[in-house]
């Protein structure tokens, strides 16, 4: 039985039903990378906490946070505001960040994490000294970090959920998480995505043909891109798609590889089909 969602009037490829042999799954980030790149791509996101008012209600607000080297965020945090008071009397929480959804998107197509844990206040010096950095490297803004109703609170990173969309989805080991590193090209890939749809889609279709076997592919355009490979939403005729994966031989870390990496895949692409 399919581990991913039963959708009505989904047909298997062609790659599928002729019998052809599987190819080997294209590399890509595990979930805890995922994860981590998802978390230290934003900068805000709903924290929740165990209410005093009415007692033991869930109580949801809107935060900012920086990270740490482990990806456990920061909050600097009012004695007035009510998710304070609330910790203070129960320092279990959690912290909802989600992915920016482009305009017109379904929300839940886009990918969220929960960060669970214990949040305790950074009193060691040095380290709110460093947590105070970080904090104002992701909020620039963030003037009040020095008022004196403000302390740095932290959260100690139990459990982790990652959903990533559709039929991706599970709950990541936390150690696994801490020890990930944000993927290189987040910063970068709008742009990678931008360029490769609006100049590069034939290319994109190539790729498709060779790199992941599906000569079904009549028009395909980039929808993800990390250190390991590419996403593109392809379309099979009619009004079938399908996302499909195509990895890069190695990895890469700066959008000038990227730019290199697919010029030489696409170079190897036209040449298998002369």
């Amino acid at each position: 039985m399919s581990a991913g969602h039963d959708i009505p009037g989904w047909e298997p490829g062609e790659s599928e039903a002729d019998g052809a042999p599987a190819r080997p799954a294209p590399p890509e980030p595990t979930h805890a990378e995922r994860a981590r790149t998802l978390v230290a791509s934003q900068s805000r996101g709903a924290l929740s906490t165990i209410g005093l008012q009415p007692p033991g209600t869930p109580f949801g607000s809107v935060v900012t946070y920086g990270l740490d080297e482990s990806g456990r965020p920061t909050f600097f945090v009012s004695s007035l505001a009510e998710h304070t008071r609330n910790l203070d009397a129960d320092p279990r929480a959690s912290l909802l960040v989600v992915e920016d959804t482009p305009a017109g998107a379904d929300p839940l197509a886009s990918g969220r994490v929960t960060l669970l844990g214990v949040v305790g206040e950074v009193t060691d010096p040095k380290e709110r000294s460093q947590a105070r950095a970080g904090y104002l490297a992701a909020n620039p803004g963030a003037f009040y970090v020095d008022y004196g109703d403000f302390r740095a609170v932290r959260l100690a990173v139990t459990e982790v959920r990652y959903v990533g969309g559709f039929g991706r989805m599970s709950w990541v080991d936390a150690d696994a998480y801490a020890a990930a590193r944000p993927d290189p090209l987040r910063s970068d890939a709008a742009g990678i995505i931008g360029h490769m749809n609006a100049d590069h889609r034939a290319a994109l279709v190539a790729l498709c043909h060779h790199d992941a076997g599906r000569r079904d592919v009549v028009a395909a355009s980039m929808i993800a891109v990390d250190r390991y490979g590419f996403e593109v939403l392809a379309e099979l005729g009619g009004e079938h798609r399908e996302a499909l994966r195509i990895g890069f031989r190695t990895p890469q870390d700066s959008g000038e590889g990227v730019r290199q990496e697919l010029i030489s895949m696409l170079h190897d692409a036209r040449q298998g089909q002369s």
